[in-house]
């Protein structure tokens, strides 16, 4: 299995409430199957809502190939499937924080490119939080 692939038919639903706060959209991100909205995904990052705890799978991670990752389901721009990846706790961490390491940021954008997807079409990997080299602009507070 790819670390990063398009999800299947039938794989994802739609319309499914956050799992933290019950507002609900036509997709969430998924995290470990479970669907965040941003706000509560914001409230993780920032310390404010409860720490992320997921039990890790024995798949490597897209951005360095370790083994131990939470598969994350996110929409590209206009898609009607999830893009997921399978990503280890600190990338976990830094993409949700806005804040990926460059050679991370850069090892997902080759894999993106190798699906037909661009990092634009990735919302939290497009160009507000990340310049062309793939340095973080507007990364996520630590926890106090």
């Amino acid at each position: 299995m790819d670390s990063m692939r398009m999800a299947a038919a039938g794989s994802f639903a739609l319309w499914k409430p956050c799992c933290r706060c019950g507002e609900t959209a036509l997709g969430w991100d998924r995290i470990a199957g479970k669907p965040y909205c941003p706000a509560c995904q914001e409230a993780i990052v920032q310390g404010d809502g409860d720490p992320l705890v997921e039990q890790t799978q024995r798949r490597p991670c897209t951005a360095c190939r370790t083994v131990g990752s939470v598969t994350v389901q996110t929409f590209p721009l206009k898609s009607s499937h999830p893009l997921e990846m399978d990503l280890c706790p600190e990338h976990l961490r830094g993409l949700l924080g806005r804040k990926l390491a460059v050679q991370a940021y850069s090892q997902l954008r080759r894999q993106l490119s190798q699906l037909g997807l661009d990092v634009r079409e990735v919302f939290l990997l497009h160009e507000a939080f990340y310049d062309a080299r793939g340095r973080a602009r507007q990364p996520a507070g630590e926890p106090e």
